[in-house]
Order: structure tokens, then sequence, then C-alpha cells
């Protein structure tokens, strides 16, 4: 080969090595960016996962707070409406008593 020939040729050659190393320079860049954005992606769904669990997790905390709450006041109320209509019997029997009492005595 004559030197004519090769400074074209090395020329071309050396155009074609910048081209590759151009192409693999883009090759990992996007390589980097897709790794990137799946990371992100992952961590994205991670995030609302957890935070949906601990929403969830409140949520069930709250409604069983609040069946507590119910059912503690339910027993309260029907503590008190005994006691009112213990009460009530006793004023009965009392006047009954008072009514028998002022029967003997007539």
């Amino acid at each position: 080969m004559s030197d004519e020939q090769k400074v074209p040729e090395d020329r071309l050659r050396q155009q074609y090595a910048g081209a590759a190393d151009m192409m693999l320079r883009s090759v990992r860049a996007w390589n980097d960016l897709l790794t990137a954005s799946t990371d992100m992606a992952f961590d994205v769904v991670l995030r609302n996962w957890d935070y949906s669990r601990s929403l969830r997790n409140s949520a069930e905390q709250a409604v069983a707070d609040t069946i507590r709450t119910q059912q503690r006041l339910n027993k309260e109320m029907l503590q008190a409406w005994q006691g009112c209509s213990d009460e009530v019997r006793e004023i009965g029997n009392l006047k009954s008593e008072i009514g028998n009492l002022k029967d003997k005595e007539l």
C-alpha cells in the first residue's frame, strides 16, 4: 500500500474510532440514565407502598378505637339505664308500701 492510500485510510479509521467512542459514551449515558430512572421508579413505588400501608394501619387503628369507644359508651349507657330503672322500681315499691301502710291505718 502506498503512503497516499494509507493517509485517507488512517483518517477514516480515526473518524470511525471517534464515532465508535462517541457512540459508546452515548450508550453508557443512556444506560446510566435508565438505571437511575429505574431506581427512582422503584423507590417511588416502595415509598407509596409504605405510605399506603401506614395509612391503612392508621385507618384500621382509628376504626378499632372508635369501636372500643362505642362499646364502652354502650356499656356505660346500659349501666345508667339499669340504674334509672332500678330507682324507678324502688320508687314504685315505696309507693306501694306507702299505699299498703295507708290501707292498714284506715
